[in-house]
């Protein structure tokens, strides 16, 4: 009996999450976490612009890098009020541009609280004609900026993605998910988190769609590589200029 209970207790020292230190490192790791929403859920009751993103205000004009033609703000977007899948905050801006006499439309949507899904933003606020599994099989990735799709309806040329605040851009609800994810354990979003500052998993995009017409004389892969050209130095730009939470 006596070398039973001795085993026993030999066996209690061997695990280490028998030892008291590890008691006290869990004991004051769900102290921070709980201490963490005690204040998130007490700001949230006396701060009304919890929830809320910081007003944006989009620039007027872009100069794009290595180009020496300015892109210039044409007017604000109004969306419907509702369809489905839609994000908790949506404000737009139209842009028009020139690439070698090419004129290129593009509609960017600062999205709060998305899927990112962007078939859904075609079907709720565009008259645009693309079915979700082709809008899947047009999307690329090209590296290191991420995924984007081209395709053509009603004699136009588009190019469309979601640029993240954090990690690439996406098109599918699937990559824009697995890219917060792949972020959401990162030092310093966890630190932000436990401050109240920012969410694990940011849920934010802004929603490019770029447009150009075309004719039957049109070549269709030069217009795609314009079209990329200028997405690539729209996407280095706006990248380090995400509007802040």
């Amino acid at each position: 009996m006596e070398n039973k209970l001795e085993i026993n207790s030999q066996d209690n020292k061997a695990h280490p999450e028998n030892h008291p230190k590890n008691y006290k490192f869990r004991f004051g790791l769900l102290a921070i976490l709980l201490g963490s929403s005690l204040w998130i859920l007490a700001r949230s009751l006396f701060d009304g612009s919890i929830g809320k993103p910081t007003p944006f205000i989009f620039p007027d004009r872009i100069e794009l890098p290595k180009s020496q033609t300015k892109l210039e703000a044409q007017e604000n977007i109004i969306d419907p009020q509702e369809f489905l899948e839609q994000p908790k905050y949506l404000f737009g801006k139209k842009y028009k541009y020139f690439l070698d006499g090419m004129p290129i439309d593009i509609d960017l949507r600062y999205v709060v609280g998305s899927e990112g899904e962007l078939y859904w933003y075609f079907k709720g606020v565009t008259n645009i004609q693309i079915s979700e599994e082709e809008l899947r099989q047009k999307t690329v990735r090209k590296d290191p900026i991420g995924y984007h799709a081209t395709f053509i309806d009603q004699n136009r040329a588009y190019l469309t993605a979601c640029i993240n605040p954090r990690g690439i851009s996406t098109v599918t609800g699937e990559q824009f998910n697995d890219n917060a994810s792949d972020r959401a354990m990162d030092r310093d979003v966890i630190i932000s988190w436990l401050l109240g500052q920012k969410d694990l998993r940011d849920r934010r995009c802004l929603w490019t769609l770029m447009s150009t017409p075309i004719t039957s004389n049109s070549n269709l892969n030069d217009t795609n590589r314009k079209l990329e050209k200028v997405w690539i130095s729209w996407y280095e730009w706006w990248k380090p200029r995400f509007p802040q939470p």
